[in-house]
């Protein structure tokens, strides 16, 4: 007597779930330490053929290797872009950790059923939601905004400005975009 496909499926769905739950666990953790590291560390501005420049905690600017001598204006602005970056990293790293949480799950369970293909397409639907979601979109333009602002006031930040008013429209449009931060 052979038993339905359904119940022989279920012992294998328990074990991928329990599978992916160790993997996201360890994922989780590693993107914990990722934000905690981004709060406590200075962010780095890089752009191609530029010096490295660097914003810390109080909004001092280095470029180069030397910290650009700033007026308390200048610092607020360059802690407030700080900010506004940390903000939309914090939350694409959440939304990454539900999405693999959850990409986890359904490609081992797609996998076993039979169902890869549209596991797949699902995972790639979700992923693209996130980086077009309205509440992305409008941290970038938060971002864009206080970079030009930052850089208006820091001349020398001009060459690290990299959020584009393109970028935002094309994040809201559902678009690809590039926005280098």
């Amino acid at each position: 007597m052979s038993l339905p496909r359904r119940a022989t499926l279920l012992p294998v769905a328990a074990t991928a779930a329990l599978l992916a739950s160790g993997c996201t666990g360890v994922i989780s953790k590693e993107i914990a330490t990722e934000r905690a590291n981004l709060h406590d560390s200075p962010l780095e501005l890089g752009t191609e053929g530029d010096p490295p420049a660097s914003i810390d905690l109080s909004g001092a600017v280095t470029i180069g290797g030397d910290t650009l001598p700033l007026t308390d204006a200048q610092r607020a602005l360059a802690a407030d872009y700080r900010a506004s970056v940390i903000d939309l990293t914090d939350h694409v790293l959440e939304g990454t950790a539900k999405l693999t949480n959850r990409a986890m799950a359904t490609a081992l369970l797609g996998a076993f059923s039979g169902f890869g293909d549209a596991a797949e397409r699902r995972i790639e639907r979700q992923a693209e939601a996130m980086v077009h979601s309205d509440e992305l979109c409008g941290l970038l333009e938060q971002v864009r905004q206080r970079q030009d602002r930052m850089v208006q006031a820091v001349e020398a930040l001009r060459p690290h400005a990299s959020v584009s008013r393109q970028d935002v429209e094309d994040c809201t449009a559902g678009r690809p975009y590039h926005a280098g931060l």
